[in-house]
């Protein structure tokens, strides 16, 4: 069995004002009456029997009584007192395994339709980090999209990785073959990760032995024993320096959630949630979405609309502009940040 990693950074920027600092689109109750950290976590209670939460020390308590709802018996959270990126928060968590365990690195945000393909993935992924590799989950591109690394692959060999492209970039990849997505999935044992974390990144190594043994012997970490490593994503730190990383690629329905199309379509299959609290007069209501829990939200001769009505802000936007919400979130953070 395997000891699934939770990594449960990210404030939602994308999805404000549903989601906020406080309650990250991770914790959002929107699917069945689970959270995207809650169908994480279960999602991957066949291969793991641990499960341990790298979280915001703000979410610690939020974090560990969702896991406990969706039937961890014991859940760990490893609360940081400051983000440090993923190495850092990989590194923590490798330094507080045994050494032959395989670690299941996961987002705690993702949402995935097809449990039998990501079963298979993760079946065969384990079977690779036995054998003392570092395995990344690579998922077959479906579009062009220009908002996700690429790995170029051949069977379980990864020949390089890309970084985010430009669109005639993307569709030449997509065009050429034998790329995948990066999906942020991947596993290893403990083991191998600080070797490769000591070869690669010592500065993030030698900073997380001294912060992990901190957390060890008082179950704290310091603010300062966190700001002493260095930030950076594993995928920089270790995977695209390493020579020891695999990949399995898989065809699995993903989505990362990472704008209000994305989560409109991911609903639509939980309409129990789509759409409440809302009344369509020539309008079609499979085309809009609508969340709000105070008051009736009516939309009368429109379309593609998504209408999100919180206790802080109302936003209303025309489907499409998903991306622009980066761009109102900074104006809120520089006009009315008490909104955050």
């Amino acid at each position: 069995m395997m000891q699934h990693i939770l990594l449960c950074g990210g404030s939602g920027t994308r999805l404000w004002p549903l989601s906020n600092q406080q309650t990250p689109k991770q914790l959002l109750t929107l699917f069945d009456g689970y959270s995207l950290l809650q169908l994480a976590f279960r999602r991957n209670r066949f291969a793991c029997n641990k499960v341990m939460a790298i979280v915001n020390e703000q979410q610690s308590e939020i974090v560990q009584e969702q896991l406990m709802q969706a039937g961890a018996a014991a859940p760990v959270c490893l609360a940081e007192p400051v983000g440090r990126n993923t190495a850092a928060a990989i590194a923590l968590a490798a330094f507080t395994a045994e050494p032959e365990t395989i670690l299941l690195i996961t987002p705690a945000d993702h949402l995935i339709g097809t449990p039998d393909r990501y079963a298979m993935a993760i079946e065969t992924a384990g079977l690779l980090a036995a054998g003392n590799h570092i395995v990344t989950i690579g998922l077959v591109p479906t579009r062009p999209d220009t908002g996700f690394g690429y790995i170029s692959y051949s069977g379980h060999d990864v020949l390089r990785f890309v970084e985010k492209p430009d669109r005639p970039v993307a569709e030449a990849m997509l065009a050429a073959g034998g790329f995948l997505w990066n999906s942020g999935i991947f596993c290893c044992k403990a083991r191998i990760m600080l070797q490769e974390l000591q070869k690669h990144a010592p500065a993030i190594y030698e900073a997380a032995a001294i912060a992990a043994e901190e957390w060890k012997q008082t179950g704290v970490l310091s603010k300062e024993s966190m700001e002493a490593i260095p930030s950076d994503s594993i995928d920089y730190a270790v995977l695209e320096k390493s020579s020891i990383v695999k990949v399995v690629p898989s065809k699995m329905d993903w989505s990362d959630v990472g704008s209000y199309e994305a989560l409109a379509d991911a609903l639509s299959q939980h309409y129990q949630y789509r759409n409440h609290q809302a009344v369509f007069i020539q309008s079609d209501p499979h085309k809009s979405m609508v969340i709000g829990k105070d008051k009736l939200v009516a939309l009368v001769g429109v379309e593609n609309m998504v209408v999100v009505n919180t206790e802080s802000a109302l936003l209303i936007m025309q489907k499409g502009s998903g991306q622009d919400i980066k761009q109102l979130h900074q104006w809120v953070r520089e006009n009315r940040p008490e909104l955050l």
